[in-house]
């Protein structure tokens, strides 16, 4: 009887420990790495350190040029943990718990194209992000940024970053922050917002808009003091999306009143166009005189190349024939028997 309990007793033990053996698998399994992986994606060196529950920038390689460091566990983003990583033209710090982010941090990251900010807990922007002179793509969706009485965006105007994408995407905003002049941007995200009011004024500043997305944002606005940003919009053949269409049709909406005067809008609109024309010509003169002096400079090279390759090729001819002379006159030896014989001849 004994026995036939100690076998039982060791079925058990064993089924036991192979149960624990499979949950300790599941969880080696389901546990995420806490180190970053290096890899190139479309011909730049990045590091991926998403999902990893870290609550601080490693130390990573230095030249990177994307950082992914998503869904982490970050609260503040600093000069000092920034200071090694300016090359990075990609910066993607998404679901995190970003509420801070120094002055300096980001301020020398002059090669930076994309931030993506999306879903942190950011109470105020640094006015240094708004004057990178690379950045395109800035993601602020689902941070509590103006959501404050007080104006969040405390920073220098004209904005110098040449913006081509705003996402403010579901930020409690009542009223649309004043960006300046956003002479370059095309796509902007202000839906799942509360908005109280929309205006020519916001849109006159952004002279090449060509998508905004309203989606579940004017719910609140009454129908009559929107209807001019909405003419004004179509007249500009800006693309609006909503998520649905029908107030727009109703005949209320049709009899609301249109605008008389818009010199103002149109003049802002116009000056907007006119520093866009001039950014455009600017870089379009430093490409032409950059082709310039690189084709002056590779003419140069290629003329010194060429005379050099001449030089080489005279001083080659010039051995060629000395050496020729040389093999051509008699030694002294020579000489001496030579006048030896014609005196015995004589």
């Amino acid at each position: 009887m004994f026995r036939i309990y100690e076998i039982l007793f060791v079925v058990a033990l064993s089924c036991v420990c192979a149960q624990s053996k499979e949950m300790t698998e599941i969880e080696a399994l389901g546990a995420q790495p806490k180190h970053c992986t290096y890899e190139y994606a479309y011909e730049m060196y990045g590091a991926h350190c998403a999902g990893r529950g870290l609550n601080k920038i490693p130390n990573l390689k230095s030249g990177i040029e994307i950082l992914d460091f998503s869904d982490n566990k970050l609260q503040e983003l600093t000069e000092e943990m920034m200071s090694s990583y300016t090359s990075i033209r990609f910066l993607y710090l998404a679901d995190n718990h970003i509420y801070n982010i120094d002055e300096a941090a980001l301020s020398r990251f002059t090669n930076l194209e994309t931030l993506d900010l999306a879903n942190n807990v950011i109470l105020e922007l640094p006015n240094s992000i708004f004057q990178l002179p690379s950045m395109r793509k800035l993601y602020l969706r689902g941070n509590p940024i103006f959501h404050k009485a007080v104006d969040p965006l405390d920073i220098d105007r004209p904005i110098k970053a040449p913006l081509e994408l705003l996402d403010v995407s579901d930020c409690k905003i009542k009223n649309l922050p004043d960006w300046g002049y956003l002479p370059q941007l095309r796509f902007y995200n202000i839906s799942h917002n509360p908005l109280a009011a929309l205006s020519i004024d916001h849109f006159a500043v952004m002279c090449n808009l060509v998508n905004v997305d309203l989606t579940d944002s004017i719910d609140n606005i009454k129908l009559c003091s929107m209807r001019p940003a909405v003419l004004w919009l179509k007249e500009k053949r800006v693309s609006f999306l909503l998520a649905d269409y029908s107030r727009l049709n109703t005949r209320e909406f049709e009899n609301c009143p249109v605008p008389d005067d818009m010199v103002n809008y149109n003049a802002t609109y116009h000056r907007c166009k006119a520093d866009y024309l001039q950014v455009q010509s600017s870089k379009a003169s430093r490409r032409t005189w950059l082709t310039i002096g690189g084709g002056l400079a590779g003419f140069l090279v290629g003329f010194i190349l060429l005379l050099y390759v001449m030089h080489r090729h005279n001083v080659a001819q010039t051995k060629t024939k000395a050496e020729k002379m040389k093999q051509a006159t008699p030694p002294d030896s020579d000489k001496n028997a030579t006048a030896v014989l014609l005196r015995d001849i004589s």
